[in-house]
């Protein structure tokens, strides 16, 4: 009875709004601007049905008309018909999915993450990336593999390469997915919705902000690190306003933060946590090897790390003598620091040390976080494919936490995390500005419709506009710098004919670090000089991101009239360990002699570097032996000698240092029929990473030239090619 009751919801949810009380059918382009869908597997809409019908009350108070769509969910084709038949019929802006709902695992998509390389030979559980973006973005194609024959609700599908090779979402959706099963799974959803309903009735402002920086985040870099607290200014100025309005904490103020960080996470008045740590599933890496010089409490948590990695090594069937012996030559300690390492009550009192140092899932109940939205800046805190994960034990424990972002695989942490972010302090939903800033592996894990009561009076944001006019008007007023972020985004989107000098234009005249940063992202996909001289320009930037990502993109795109600019920004800024990294990596893809010579002339006109000759050594060392790498690769690449997998194993070193002059060498490979096909897909596939490079246009016409010789093709190495050609496009603006 209660399974054909709800497949009646669902038959009439093609109509109706899926409301209690007096209903009446009104067209939806004369009666609403957006809608909202709560999607939910039977058994738990059966278990949570009041607490689902209070969320959707309260969404429809809010202004947004929410429809409750009820079904056993068979696959993830399914749940997406529904979303865009109502994203085209019913004006949908987002969903989200309660319970069980299936989880598609992308492959072949690798470009579109951020970090995640794994070998996809490895088992496909492991090797796939959880993503919601099949969901929410209706333009990229997908092929199925297979359904997970263990954990029934995992789809596996190859990303197609005849489609969009660039995220654009379509929607923004979130999870809330129980970490316990059967009752007290349903315990969870109810305890949560009645938990979302009950905080929005709450005028809440973002007017509290805390951060911290675990080990290894920013390098460790203090030059990298002090900018953040410029960037939230911009973005967040109630946060500033007094002394405990924004916190920043770096993991070593003391040997172990965890007890502050859940202190900090505990406060009911917290809005949003940022955790730039390394994370897993089930764990939040909160300190690392400290310096153990700095007093007794981190001399001993040095001494806990020796000898938790020598265990390590001894787990991994290292041998353990030499491992030793190469610490000691390392760090320049001694034996007495292994001292226990394999005693019973030694490893008993470090197993207590350990948990020290880190969140684990188990204890987050008992932790009961209150700040609202936290951000994981880490690994797999949001791996959903899992039963229990950190963000979703944020967000089901008792306190006020409502919605976490979390990343289902690894993430590069040399990257953004707060591009827009301003837009929640003018009270745009956290779905809203999810929607412009995902990533393959980045997910709103609880309630996507949360928002926080706007700042300031802001005129309204019409954000389904199509008119350039408007979001130009836009920019140019007196707005916060995160709507004019926005605009730059719609601009963008809608093909502004005069994008590529408004972007530099912009650039060369604001004085907001986060706003120049969104010229930067923006520029790479014009194919012109602006790009290039935006990158020369962006060396001189006082915000250290983006000086650090200029000298990246340099080395990218490839051009050596950059070496002069890398060598001045090395020369000014060789303490910022993150730009320093980045000049040396870029340089070993450039003209290496010239950088030779021209920091050797700019050197000896120096006054300042005390041992000249020391410094050109490191500095020539370093560029040339990233240089040598590249060759190297290439070299293997090249060697038919070699067995077809050997070479391939040096693919992922050829797609993460794509050198302009490594290009004309791997088109011959992709040519020559006499290759096997297997390494022709791969190295097709590393050519697709030049999306920076001024030879894109060569490789895009190699590609569609062996595509259209009317030779047969391996159907493999067709989609390869297609999706090469397809992902450097979008950078041809």
């Amino acid at each position: 009875m209660v399974k054909h009751f709800l497949t009646a919801i669902l038959l009439c949810l093609f109509l109706l709004p899926a409301a209690k009380g007096q209903q009446t059918i009104i067209a939806p382009e004369s009666r609403i601007s957006s809608t909202f869908a709560i999607f939910i597997d039977s058994d738990s809409y059966e278990h949570c049905e009041d607490a689902v019908i209070k969320y959707r009350d309260m969404l429809e108070k809010e202004g947004l008309p929410a429809y409750i769509l009820v079904a056993d969910w068979e696959s993830p084709e399914h749940v997406k018909f529904f979303l865009e038949k109502y994203y085209y019929e019913q004006a949908l802006e987002g969903a989200v999915f309660i319970g069980d709902i299936p989880i598609p695992m992308v492959r072949r998509a690798q470009h579109l993450t951020s970090a995640f390389k794994m070998d996809e030979s490895a088992p496909m559980h492991d090797s796939s990336v959880p993503s919601d973006r099949f969901y929410d973005d209706f333009n990229l194609k997908f092929n199925f593999i297979c359904r997970d024959t263990v954990n029934t609700n995992l789809f596996y599908y190859n990303l197609a390469g005849d489609g969009p090779q660039k995220i654009h979402c379509n929607i923004y959706t979130g999870r809330i997915k129980p970490t316990r099963e059967g009752e007290e799974g349903y315990r969870q959803i109810n305890d949560y919705l009645n938990k979302v309903v009950a905080e929005r009735q709450n005028v809440n402002y973002l007017d509290k902000v805390a951060s911290y920086a675990g080990h290894g985040s920013f390098s460790n870099s203090l030059s990298a690190w002090k900018d953040e607290s410029v960037t939230l200014r911009e973005q967040m100025p109630d946060c500033f306003k007094g002394a405990d309005g924004a916190r920043f904490y770096m993991f070593y103020m003391y040997p172990y933060m965890k007890e502050t960080l859940i202190d900090e996470v505990q406060r009911e008045d917290l809005d949003i946590m940022f955790f730039h740590e390394h994370g897993d599933t089930e764990r939040q890496y909160l300190t690392g090897t400290p310096d153990a010089t700095y007093d007794d409490a981190f001399f001993e948590l040095a001494k806990y790390n020796i000898r938790s990695y020598l265990r390590r090594m001894k787990d991994w069937g290292e041998d353990v003598e030499e491992a030793k012996s190469k610490m000691m030559e390392k760090y320049g300690i001694n034996s007495l620091w292994f001292e226990g390492a394999f005693d019973k009550e030694v490893m008993a009192k470090d197993s207590l040390e350990d948990l020290k140092t880190g969140i684990i899932v188990e204890e987050i109940p008992q932790i009961a976080p209150n700040v609202r939205l936290t951000i994981f800046d880490a690994c797999y805190n949001g791996d959903f494919r899992e039963r229990s994960f950190i963000a979703g034990e944020y967000i089901f424990a008792g306190g006020k936490s409502i919605v976490c972002i979390g990343n289902s695989v690894n993430v590069l942490q040399d990257k953004s995390s707060s591009d827009l972010l301003g837009l929640l302090a003018c009270g745009f939903r956290v779905g809203t500005w999810a929607q412009l800033t995902n990533i393959l592996e980045s997910h709103i894990i609880g309630d996507p419709t949360f928002r926080f009561a706007p700042t300031r009076k802001l005129p309204a944001i019409k954000m389904n506009l199509k008119d350039t006019s408007y979001w130009l008007a836009v920019l140019q007023h007196n707005l916060p710098v995160d709507i004019k972020g926005l605009a730059l985004y719609k601009l963008f989107d809608l093909e502004y004919e005069n994008m590529s000098d408004l972007l530099l234009q912009t650039y060369k005249s604001s004085d907001s670090y986060m706003l120049r940063l969104q010229c930067l992202h923006l520029l790479a996909y014009y194919n012109d000089s602006n790009y290039s001289t935006l990158l020369k320009l962006a060396v001189s930037d006082p915000y250290e991101f983006i000086r650090r990502k200029a000298a990246y993109f340099m080395g990218k795109v490839g051009r050596n009239d950059f070496v002069p600019y890398l060598n001045r920004l090395y020369l000014d800024d060789y303490l910022s360990e993150r730009v320093a990294f980045n000049v040396l990596r870029s340089g070993g893809l450039l003209n290496t002699g010239l950088l030779k010579a021209d920091m050797e002339k700019r050197v000896e006109q120096t006054d300042y570097i005390y041992d000249k000759e020391k410094f050109l050594k490191t500095y020539v060392g370093a560029i040339e032996n990233n240089r040598d790498m590249a060759d190297f690769v290439l070299e293997r690449l090249l060697d038919k000698e070699k067995s077809a997998k050997s070479r391939l194993s040096y693919i992922s070193s050829a797609r993460n240092n794509p050198a302009a002059s490594m290009v004309s060498d791997m088109l011959d490979i992709i040519k020559d029929e006499s290759e096997p096909v297997e390494l022709k897909v791969g190295v097709t596939e590393a050519l697709g990473w030049y999306v920076y490079s001024e030879r894109k246009g060569e490789i895009i016409a190699a590609c569609e030239q062996i595509l259209g010789s009317g030779e047969t093709l391996a159907p493999e190495f067709e989609d390869e090619l297609q999706k090469t050609i397809n992902r450097l496009k979008v950078y041809m603006r």
